[in-house]
């Protein structure tokens, strides 16, 4: 993980699988509820409108039976090399921040690299890049899933 400043977080994963492969399993309803939100967090992604200005929402069901609803909308789509959409909780615009997948091909497998900025704090940055971490493992397995089919 890396830092362009004290609030914005930084991942990058390398996936072996194809990019389109990849970046679809972002704009797929049921692939993005299969695997979207940390391990042991199940989401229902109730909405999910695949397109610039489109919008979804998502609904992660915690260990302790709270629900938190997360919602945005798509700011740039260039399959299958980007992706970017806003992500907040829902009905709370102080809590919204940017999401930007860049997705590369190397040799067949993608370098994935997630910046999420407009974070409130280095606390926040620290609290999502574990949750990230954490829906990116799932991704992985899911990836890996749907190769064995």
């Amino acid at each position: 993980m890396s830092l362009d400043d004290d609030t914005t977080l930084v991942i990058t994963r390398m996936f072996d699988a194809p990019r389109e492969q990849v970046f679809d399993a972002w704009l797929t309803r049921e692939e993005w509820q299969a695997w979207i939100g940390p391990e042991g967090i199940w989401c229902d992604v109730s909405l999910l409108e695949a397109h610039v200005g489109g919008r979804y929402r998502l609904d992660m069901h915690m260990p302790d039976a709270t629900v938190l609803p997360v919602s945005g909308s798509f700011k740039a789509i260039d399959r299958p090399k980007l992706l970017s959409f806003s992500w907040g909780r829902d009905g709370d615009p102080s809590r919204q921040s940017l999401v930007t997948l860049s997705f590369k091909d190397r040799d067949g497998a993608t370098e994935l690299t997630l910046r999420q900025a407009g974070l409130g704090s280095a606390s926040e940055r620290d609290q999502f890049g574990q949750g990230w971490n954490s829906a990116l493992n799932k991704l992985q397995r899911h990836l890996d899933q749907e190769r064995s089919r």
